[in-house]
């Protein structure tokens, strides 16, 4: 079942049982209104009949009353009888000329007389409607503190409550009609809202569809203000990310590629003209060729290295043995490892420490790898007659930490790319053609980030194109207890 119609089908069931309810709760209330009503007219008419009663004797007038009670009778359907009897409870008028002057001796009219106040009285015709139910309230006359009579009216219970009936009937009709035209307007509004809802919502699906099949390029166009309209942007982010990870996905396997294929082919080709050469003339150029096949293999070894530490840092498996260790001479010994390189390139390697600088709690091997990345990566993007420097000092502003950083006068990194180039497989675009051998696997500064925040401390970069980059990291010193 499509959400469109299950959202019209929930709107309509939502619809009707409130309109059930409410349509119950009226009733309810119109029917207690009206009980309460018919009451108060009860009280209302027999006080009135009591008042022209005290006016007819007054005036010794009791034609006005008959024809008074008359009126009565003939008004309502729900009056039964009226009558007014003196205090002697003989009937001076009622309803049913054939009455008059008669006593009254039966119980209700009795209990009638005697009353000081307002008496309603219910009991059961067994005169004129056998078993109808009659409600006789009577209210006394006083002329002064003489009691001169009493008025009194039965009203059927029978027909009150047909015409209370009636009355809901009518009542129900209309509330019926009322509930008929909110009901087609809530469906009308339910499906109008499931079809604005569930129509940017098939966009979604679409745009999904085409982002699944590798469409990267799609743009999901909602232009709305509400949850689904950012649903539609975080889509359209989604996609671009998806678009920027296929893309690092593609240069991450052309870097594989050369990595892999580039050292490889030297060696092979040295081992084939090694095995093509004679023993003599081995013994005089063989040894540079072992050791150009070396460092091939020390560079295939290396990638390997970081793929591997990669994948333990991604599984969360990547521990380290922190201890006491002075920086300096692991310094010292990777800017050695690298000054041969840097001649090559013509890249003046400096070294500038501070003398007070103190031990750091590090993994010594991790230390170096973190060095020997952020050297490599310097060398490789500053050109020939640059210069690539190594400070470490105490930090200014949190003692408890030093500071090591790694300039180099190269390219720069744009600033679009400052936040991401510490993610895996991330290479700054348009560098290739800049700098000879700057292809890579977008690894180094990713194992670096990760270590060195292993270790308790920051890593960040600072950097404008065509004026350098600086990477910088910092390190507890020996004062500072480290959380594994």
């Amino acid at each position: 079942m499509k959400i469109k119609t299950k959202f019209s089908l929930f709107a309509s069931l939502l619809v009707t049982t409130l309109l059930v309810i409410t349509s119950l709760l009226f009733m309810s209330f119109e029917k207690q209104h009206l009980i309460k009503e018919s009451g108060e007219n009860q009280i209302a008419l027999v006080k009135s009949l009591a008042s022209v009663g005290r006016e007819a004797l007054l005036k010794n007038y009791d034609l006005f009353l008959i024809d008074y009670i008359k009126t009565i009778k003939e008004g309502s359907k729900i009056v039964s009888y009226a009558l007014f009897v003196d205090n002697e409870n003989r009937i001076l008028a009622h309803s049913n000329p054939e009455l008059l002057r008669q006593t009254i001796t039966d119980p209700v009219g009795i209990r009638g007389q005697a009353t000081q106040g307002l008496l309603v009285q219910t009991y059961q015709e067994v005169s004129d409607q056998p078993g109808q139910e009659i409600i006789d309230v009577a209210f006394p006359v006083l002329l002064g503190k003489e009691r001169k009579g009493t008025a009194r009216i039965g009203f059927s219970q029978t027909v009150l409550e047909q015409e209370i009936k009636e009355s809901l009937g009518k009542t129900r009709r209309h509330i019926l009609i009322v509930a008929l035209g909110a009901l087609i307007l809530g469906l009308s509004g339910a499906f109008i809202l499931a079809a604005t809802v569930t129509r940017p919502i098939n966009v979604l699906v679409k745009g999904a569809e085409l982002i699944g099949e590798g469409k990267l390029d799609t743009k999901i166009r909602i232009d709305r203000k509400d949850e689904l309209g950012w649903l539609a942007g975080e889509f359209n982010e989604m996609a671009e990310r998806l678009k920027e990870l296929d893309q690092m996905k593609k240069d991450f396997v052309s870097s594989v590629t050369h990595e892999l294929r580039s050292p490889l082919a030297i060696i092979e080709s040295y081992i084939n003209e090694m095995l093509e050469w004679g023993t003599q003339e081995f013994l005089e150029t063989g040894v540079d060729s072992l050791n150009i096949m070396k460092n091939n293999a020390i560079r295939l070894s290396y990638f390997i290295n970081n793929l591997l530490d990669s994948s333990k840092i991604e599984a969360g498996k990547i521990e380290i043995e922190p201890r006491l260790i002075d920086l300096a001479p692991l310094v010292t010994e990777v800017v050695t490892h690298f000054m041969a390189k840097a001649e090559k390139e013509k890249i003046d390697l400096k070294v500038e420490l501070a003398i007070d600088l103190p031990r750091v709690i590090a993994d010594a091997d991790k230390i170096r790898q973190v060095l020997a990345n952020l050297l490599s990566n310097g060398i490789k993007f500053t050109p020939s007659g640059g210069t690539v420097t190594i400070t470490a000092q105490k930090m200014i502003d949190n003692p408890e930490f030093i500071v090591v950083k790694v300039s180099d006068t190269g390219i720069g990194i744009p600033k679009e790319d400052l936040n991401k180039i510490f993610d895996r497989f991330h290479q700054v675009k348009g560098v290739k053609e800049k700098v000879k051998e700057a292809k890579g696997t977008g690894l180094g500064l990713f194992i670096v980030k990760s270590i060195v925040e292993l270790h308790g401390g920051k890593v960040w970069a600072e950097s404008k194109l065509g004026e350098g980059t600086t990477f910088a990291f910092t390190l507890p010193v020996e004062s500072v207890k480290i959380k594994k």
